[in-house]
């Protein structure tokens, strides 16, 4: 496992609508920007232009929103190539993914649990893997909230230490996500 988080300090998300004002004047106070890869990728123009500006001076992580690393269906790996290419075309050192499912037949648009099982530990894990080998490296996890567990067999610690054991990847924790858990 890595010993430091290749970002330090304060981060801020990205948004299309303070592109212009923040490639002009990017703040001091902010050390690195995070982007959902889904809303970057296919940028172009002079949106793509302050884009590329950024990824140049400042240091980026993506955080993803559509990977659908519990579902059912089989992994998007288009969308991965293109993540790949993304991340270096832009020397973007890291990419997290929700431990969720997002997807049945269509986009779901809410991040759903994945039962804590051993089966779907060994599951969700081959699918890191090789959503790791596609993109070439590493890939981080977040713990996501849920109001119900069905199915579940082990709690959530013990189901995501597996995971991250069996998947050979890290962890992003989200601490509202833990409150809302408990």
């Amino acid at each position: 496992m890595p010993t430091s988080y290749p970002v330090h300090g304060t981060g801020l998300g990205l948004r299309r609508t303070f592109l212009n004002t923040i490639t002009d004047s990017f703040p001091s106070e902010v050390d690195f920007l995070e982007v959902a890869p889904e809303n970057w990728i296919d940028i172009g123009g002079r949106a793509g232009n302050h884009f590329r500006s950024l990824t140049e001076r400042i240091p980026f992580v993506c955080h993803g929103l559509s990977l659908n690393l519990g579902g059912a269906a089989p992994l998007d790996k288009e969308f991965l190539k293109r993540v790949k290419q993304f991340i270096n075309t832009h020397h973007i050192s890291t990419y997290s993914e929700h431990l969720s499912y997002c997807a049945d037949e269509g986009h779901l648009y809410d991040l759903m649990p994945i039962p804590f099982t051993e089966e779907a530990i060994k599951y969700v894990s081959s699918r890191i893997k090789q959503a790791q080998e596609i993109i070439g490296k590493r890939i981080v996890i977040e713990n996501v909230s849920y109001y119900a567990a069905p199915g579940q067999e082990l709690n959530e610690i013990e189901f995501i230490l597996s995971v991250l054991k069996e998947a050979d990847c890290d962890l992003l924790i989200d601490i509202n996500n833990i409150y809302v858990n408990i």
